[in-house]
């Protein structure tokens, strides 16, 4: 039987390698065969956008995204000449592409429910992942659909995971498949309390070789980190062939 090896998404799209979020991003991320992240959101006309944040400044002016259509938002000239892809986009992008996954961070419970049933317009809902470090927003979107994953982001203010900081028991409820760990946050403390109660643990931040090759090696008997979330995917994937050679999957 052969070993999985960490699993690799590359964050914004590979934002290391490229201007994230965009579509040149997650062609490069698929033509190194990780998984792609993003960020979604919605404008004013609800319209679901891969776009990081909720405002940003162009020109001296500040914008706010929910104040903003798509059309708006995309006839804005940025100084990196980005163009702004839709969710659309993204699954079209993926579609004739095989055991990929997708990773969305989503601004708020209307833009999880827009991304699930556009994934499942795609027939893609196997393969989307939803991180958020709200409870109550992974509860609200486990009731609008009961076979999507849901990843808990563990929230800043916890440092330490244990039963009193950490819900498990809802976490179980809601059929939640992992704890998605800050770097600084990824210990063998954390890594233990998350493998005791069952769930994947998957680490985001990973953007330096040192910290990427600490975090590949961390084992708590068979159990390793499932999944993490890096800025230079090539570099992730150098050092996990080194770890766990290139032939395994």
């Amino acid at each position: 039987m052969k070993k999985k090896r960490p699993y690799i998404f590359a964050h914004r799209g590979g934002m290391g390698l490229c201007i994230e979020n965009t579509l040149p991003c997650f062609h490069k991320a698929l033509n190194y065969n990780v998984g792609i992240e993003t960020d979604v959101q919605l404008t004013r006309d609800d319209v679901l956008i891969c776009f990081h944040d909720y405002a940003f400044k162009l020109n001296s002016k500040t914008y706010n995204v929910a104040d903003l259509t798509c059309l708006e938002l995309q006839q804005l000239e940025f100084p990196d000449n980005r163009k702004i892809p839709t969710a659309h986009d993204l699954f079209k992008l993926v579609l004739n592409e095989h055991d990929v996954r997708l990773s969305f961070d989503i601004r708020g419970r209307n833009a999880g429910k827009a991304l699930i049933t556009i994934a499942k317009q795609y027939g893609l809902l196997e393969s989307i992942e939803i991180s958020d470090k709200r409870m109550i927003v992974l509860s609200q979107l486990r009731k609008f659909e009961d076979k999507v994953k849901l990843i808990y982001t563990l929230p800043d203010k916890i440092s330490k995971i244990n039963d009193a900081n950490v819900n498990f028991v809802k976490l179980q409820e809601l059929d939640v498949k992992a704890i998605n760990l800050r770097s600084f946050r990824a210990n063998m403390k954390n890594f233990n309390e998350i493998a005791k109660h069952g769930l994947e643990c998957y680490v985001w931040g990973l953007n330096y070789k040192s910290r990427l090759k600490k975090i590949m090696q961390l084992r708590i008997g068979d159990k390793k980190v499932s999944a993490i979330y890096t800025d230079h995917p090539d570099l992730a994937i150098s050092v996990r062939n080194e770890i766990e050679g290139s032939s395994i999957t």
